[in-house]
């Protein structure tokens, strides 16, 4: 009994000195050792004393490694959808090009081809604002088109931006002509997606009718396309129905799908002169009759 309460006492009393003589001993019986038993003095040591520091460190180690190579993958993958995303764009974008491409060649028009870079956010969308300005020689109240019809006109230029009303804007009015009759009338919005073609009684005009341009009040030039009339609006929906007939109409190109288009640059004044025949195509917005005056009252020798 006495003999474990001395041996504790050593070990507590005494522990700096008897750690210090085991790490002596320890030491000794290492330096004799020779090289076969040094190594598998270190590989006991390796595989059992220190194995679990080891592999806490391995594991450590092998997390930031982990950690490094995800954020690393993370960053890739962002770059390669977003370089997937213009792509995709891009492809989405050729037909489109193509087809105002081979529409720019059918007809002999000055036509600048621009992109929608703002809209009107309202539900009327009645604008947009074009990369297009006083640097690429647009000017107001010149008429803006795609390849299958009239979208609007500029009303304001800068520099290097315009401001397009569109044919849904509640303000907006056109001379418009029916293709088969040319009975002549006016177009104008009376809400979101909802344009109409006002006639003079008794005009021929039916259904189904192509309308385009008719020239009048000098911003559209006489035979581009706007749409086709569709049914007619009843007595009950309109007012001076024996002066008038209202037709809806059915715009060749949507509003809302549009992100290119052209401006077609024009003299200041359009004037009756040389016919111009524009070709009717796929996705041409002007009918193979159309007579379009290009040339200002200068060339003609009106006077102003």
């Amino acid at each position: 009994m006495n003999i474990l309460v001395w041996l504790r006492k050593i070990l507590t009393v005494w522990n700096g000195v008897f750690s210090f003589f085991l790490a002596l001993v320890f030491s000794g019986a290492l330096l004799s050792l020779d090289g076969f038993g040094q190594r598998v003095f270190h590989d006991v040591m390796t595989d059992t004393v220190l194995f679990p520091v080891q592999a806490m460190l391995s594991r450590f180690g092998g997390t930031l490694s982990l950690r490094r190579e995800n954020v690393r993958l993370a960053r890739e993958n962002a770059a390669l959808r977003a370089e997937n995303d213009w792509l995709h764009q891009v492809y989405r974008q050729t037909p489109r090009v193509q087809d105002m491409a081979r529409f720019r060649r059918s007809v002999s028009l000055r036509l600048k081809a621009g992109r929608i870079v703002a809209e009107d956010p309202g539900r009327y969308q009645a604008a947009w604002v074009v990369d297009l300005g006083t640097a690429d020689s647009v000017a107001v109240n010149m008429p803006v088109l795609t390849a299958r019809g009239v979208v609007g006109k500029i009303v304001k230029v800068f520099r290097n931006h315009s401001l397009v009303q569109l044919l849904s804007d509640h303000t907006f009015r056109a001379s418009v002509q029916s293709d088969r009759s040319r009975a002549r009338g006016i177009l104008e919005s009376e809400g979101p997606n909802r344009l109409v073609a006002r006639f003079p009684a008794g005009s021929d005009v039916a259904r189904g009718d192509t309308l385009m341009t008719a020239g009048l009040g000098g911003v559209f030039p006489k035979g581009l396309r706007i749409g086709t009339a569709d049914r007619e609006v009843t007595r009950q929906e309109k007012e001076n129905q024996d002066v008038m007939r209202t037709f809806r109409v059915e715009p060749f190109q949507g509003l809302n799908t549009v992100e290119e288009v052209f401006v077609l640059v024009k003299s200041d004044r359009w004037v009756p002169g040389d016919t111009l025949e524009i070709p009717t195509t796929s996705g041409a917005i002007a009918s193979s009759a159309a007579s379009v005056v290009l040339k200002t009252s200068k060339a003609k020798g009106v006077k102003r």
